[in-house]
């Protein structure tokens, strides 16, 4: 069974999700108290690995503000806290066929609803009676008589109830014929009238009832695999406390992780207290840590070098209570290139937390096969960020082509930006009503990738950004400029240059605007692996540092070539804008402004040679009347890019400009 849409409400933060679509891996993405381990909680008691966990509880999960108002009502009108959509796949219709004889699957549809009442609620088109073997057709006559006889038992019942309202009236003197006589059936509608109930999603109607769902629906239903810090497992486990605590039902998550470790070495409590002999025990430890030993060497890859050791040992008196007597079972992580060991607790908390989760995953599918759904709430917290990856991989690869998934998250190295379609926002909403007031509406799950909230959308933003970097750095040749009119410019003169069989730039390089000198400095930094794919082109003016005085930045650049532009213009200050020339780019603000004859700035400024053309043309802007425009130096670079060419090379200072851009592109194209 697949599950594909899920509702939440009245469990916690949660009033309402609304219905949102899951994906083979969902990926809930919010901030902090938006709600997202709320919904995997809720989810969970669907059909949990741990049965006991399974109830939802009013007191502690209700939502607050109504929970006084619910219980009232709540013994005749419970309340749904989670409605699943499912989907059959082949396998399972299959076993329904085999077990209630071929067309009985009308629909692959079934809907599972699951809140503050005992058992669960069945929806779907299985089971036509006609089409039904001889056994099922046995199965729901007797669902139905045993409903038909509890419904008759809360029938009369009421009709008791009503018999002794008629009395008390007849008492107070009305008339017998003046009240209707009230049956059973019209006591409980009346009831239910009271406090309308929300609609819920339903499919084509069926006749066959929970009891045969449970039976021959219910057996297909996923269990599900709850991971989250809750599980994380204990360095140093006293098995005398361990032993009470599961004799008064009261084990914790630390303790099932732990119970789950010695299943998967194919032992026990009881084996280990009970082994006679050192080697067997030795034997049974070694047995338990081989499968985890494995998985971490492969996808743990901060450190290659680490086994799992355990032991076993009599408390010592200085040890804390209750490590202090009987046995103690101690995990330790042996680094073999250095031959330390430390105790699993010593270790980092994303490493104990990936250790935990092995452990956990392995001992549900030791007990329940494939047939799971796993839920991470914040998955690898404590992890570096290529340990997240390593995590993210891991789901991808040996996760993913056997089970659905989902996790809460709010860090970009855990979404996976190939797979945007998977990612579902989770937000906490409060409007604002006409009057002023403000309207707490909770929690709701965006069935896209779509949110107006900046801060629920930057881990993606984040994720998106990095792959960006990553793609580019894969170019292997790129040339880093400061603003997007550099990258419009060194494009345009390169093509005229290409057009007169003269030497423009290599088409190996890919242009990429990194921003100011500082960003420019850390983008040189970040994705200069290989010092000899990266030139920079570096335009220097009196808001930037003295790189040769900045220890920092000249660091980060000193891995790529860097080609300052004062080499191919006049002032010590050049940007680009000089390569084009003074005289060849005052004409072109003339041309992208459309600046009258007489107001020109080819014909009213006065070129200074030490100064940069654009403080020239900053200060001509500055000085015109408050209606002329802002000067933005990407509209000459757009301008030139999109006018015709026989009418910006018959701009004067054309041919030197072309002279500049050569001798530039001839050095950058040797750094190849």
């Amino acid at each position: 069974m697949k599950l594909r849409r899920l509702r939440v409400k009245n469990f916690r933060c949660v009033e309402d999700s609304t219905e949102f679509s899951m994906c083979p891996v969902t990926c809930l993405v919010g901030k902090n108290g938006a709600g997202k381990t709320s919904l995997l909680e809720a989810l969970y008691k669907l059909n949990p690995d741990v049965e006991e966990l399974s109830h939802f509880d009013v007191l502690m999960e209700y939502p607050r503000a109504r929970r006084r108002d619910y219980q009232k009502v709540a013994d005749r009108q419970p309340d749904d806290a989670l409605i699943a959509t499912w989907e059959l796949d082949d396998s399972d219709v299959e076993k329904l066929h085999s077990a209630l004889g071929g067309g009985a699957v009308r629909s692959r549809t079934v809907i599972v609803e699951k809140g503050y009442y005992p058992g669960r609620k069945w929806a779907g088109a299985i089971g036509d009676h006609d089409t039904l073997p001889a056994s099922a057709r046995q199965d729901k006559r007797e669902s139905h008589h045993q409903r038909e006889t509890a419904a008759r038992d809360q029938d009369n019942d009421a009709d008791a109830a009503a018999e002794a309202v008629r009395g008390l009236i007849q008492v107070e003197g009305e008339d017998e014929e003046m009240a209707p006589p009230v049956s059973g059936q019209e006591t409980r509608r009346a009831a239910a009238s009271d406090s309308p109930r929300p609609e819920t999603p339903r499919i084509v109607a069926t006749d066959a009832d929970n009891a045969f769902f449970e039976k021959h629906v219910g057996r297909l239903l996923p269990k599900f695999l709850y991971f989250s810090e809750w599980h994380i497992m204990s360095g140093r486990i006293s098995i005398d406390a361990l032993l009470q605590r599961r004799q008064k039902g009261e084990l914790t998550g630390p303790d099932r992780v732990f119970l789950a470790l010695l299943e998967l070495g194919g032992t026990s409590v009881e084996a280990l207290t009970s082994i006679e002999r050192s080697e067997e025990l030795i034997a049974d430890l070694e047995d338990a840590a081989r499968p985890i030993t494995t998985e971490i060497a492969r996808y743990w890859s901060q450190e290659r070098d680490l086994r799992v050791s355990f032991h076993l040992y009599p408390g010592r008196p200085g040890d804390p209570s209750p490590l202090d007597r009987g046995l103690v079972f101690e995990t330790r992580i042996v680094n073999t290139r250095t031959d330390l060991s430390l105790n699993f607790e010593e270790r980092s908390t994303g490493f104990i937390w990936f250790f935990s989760f092995l452990i956990w995953y392995f001992d549900v599918r030791k007990r329940y096969g494939d047939n799971l759904v796993i839920l991470l709430d914040d998955p690898g917290l404590g992890l570096h960020a290529k340990a997240q990856w390593d995590l993210l991989r891991y789901i991808n690869e040996r996760l993913t082509p056997l089970y659905q998934v989902a996790y809460a998250t709010h860090s970009p190295f855990m979404i996976d930006p190939e797979r945007m379609q998977w990612v579902r926002t989770v937000e906490e909403i409060i409007e604002q009503t006409p009057e002023g007031r403000l309207n707490y509406v909770g929690t709701k799950v965006g069935d896209e990738v779509l949110s107006t909230d900046h801060d629920t959308l930057l881990p993606l933003q984040a994720s998106l950004g990095y792959r960006i970097m990553q793609d580019l750095a894969g170019k292997k040749r790129l040339l880093l400029v400061e603003k997007p009119a550099d990258v419009l410019y060194l494009q345009w003169f390169s093509a005229r240059l290409n057009e007169r069989g003269r030497t423009g730039l290599h088409p190996a390089w890919t242009i990429v605007p990194c921003g100011d000198l500082v960003r420019l400095a850390t983008s040189a930094s970040l994705l200069a692996n290989d010092a000899s794919g990266f030139a920079v082109l570096l335009g220097l003016s009196k808001s930037h540092p003295d790189v040769r005085q900045h220890r920092e930045l000249s660091r980060m650049l000193e891995r790529s070539h860097v080609f300052p532009l004062p080499r191919y213009a006049e002032p010590d200050e050049s940007t680009i804008e000089d390569l084009v020339g003074p005289q060849m780019y005052l004409g072109l603000v003339d041309l992208s402004y459309r600046i009258p004859r007489r107001r020109r700035l080819s014909r009213t400024v006065e070129i200074l040679v030490d100064e940069p053309v654009l403080t020239t043309v900053y200060n001509a802007f500055a000085a015109q009347p408050p209606s002329r425009a802002n000067f933005d130096p990407l509209i000459p670079a757009e301008c030139l890019f999109k006018s015709a060419t026989r009418k910006t090379e018959r701009l004067p200072g054309f041919g030197d400009a072309l002279a500049r851009f050569e001798r530039l592109f001839t050095n950058v194209n040797g750094a190849l």
